[in-house]
């Protein structure tokens, strides 16, 4: 591609009258390129040049997503039946397979603050049901080869202030959503986490999550929008 532009700007250059000399194009062309290309794919605010040409041909979405944004959804978690088992463990009681099976999940909603353009891709998560707030280490979107949608999977890092006893400040998860809709404002998955693992209470369970908005309002936490979402959930 470089050459293709190389061969061209010297024949624009003969055109225009213009001497263009071959070392100038060689160690020049692919500097003025790279930066082009940078300045096009790197930026990840709202007016990013990119992501005006993705509102203005939508379709581009199912090449590379733009998931730029907040996103609000819910959390259904195995955390009673761990609960349940810990208490028994505990006690002298006793309980079944089927009981443990029949145990409703707990729902929490959640919100997430998702960065990302070619170079970048970032996550950053609120609960409404604790203090914690979780960040990516590590992300990268993939394409399914059988179904064909897009998947976003991380591990992240949740922080948890004025923890439990049984809990910990920090610890370790991992998730992996799909888009469900050819714009990519829903997506849904499963997480699991390694909370407290030596003691059995690490939980695992599944996200639904929609996007609410292209940009965080200034001086709003994802806290308080995933406090928000609880309550429209709770209206339901």
């Amino acid at each position: 591609m470089v050459i293709a532009i190389a061969v061209y700007v010297d024949d624009v250059g003969q055109w225009l009258g213009v001497s263009v000399p071959d070392t100038v194009v060689v160690r020049l062309l692919p500097l003025i390129l790279l930066g082009a290309f940078s300045g096009f794919f790197g930026p990840t605010g709202y007016y990013a040049p990119w992501r005006l040409v993705w509102r203005l041909i939508p379709s581009l979405n199912r090449w590379f997503p733009d998931l730029n944004g907040v996103w609000v959804g819910a959390t259904n978690s195995n955390w009673p039946t761990v609960k349940k088992l810990v208490e028994t463990a505990l006690s002298t009681g006793k309980v079944t397979e089927q009981d443990l099976h029949d145990t409703p999940e707990q729902r929490d909603a959640m919100a997430v603050q998702i960065t990302n353009s070619l170079f970048t891709l970032r996550i950053a998560a609120g609960l409404s049901s604790t203090e914690g707030e979780s960040h990516s280490i590590t992300a990268k979107p993939w394409r399914h080869q059988h179904t064909d949608r897009i998947h976003l999977s991380y591990v992240y890092q949740q922080h948890t202030p004025n923890h439990a006893a049984t809990d910990e400040e920090k610890h370790l998860g991992a998730a992996d959503l799909a888009l469900t809709a050819e714009d990519g404002s829903l997506a849904s998955g499963t997480y699991w986490t390694r909370r407290s693992w030596r003691t059995g209470r690490n939980t695992a369970g599944t996200l639904e999550l929609s996007r609410l908005s292209d940009w965080r309002e200034k001086g709003k936490g994802l806290r308080d929008y995933a406090a928000e979402h609880k309550e429209l959930i709770e209206k339901k």
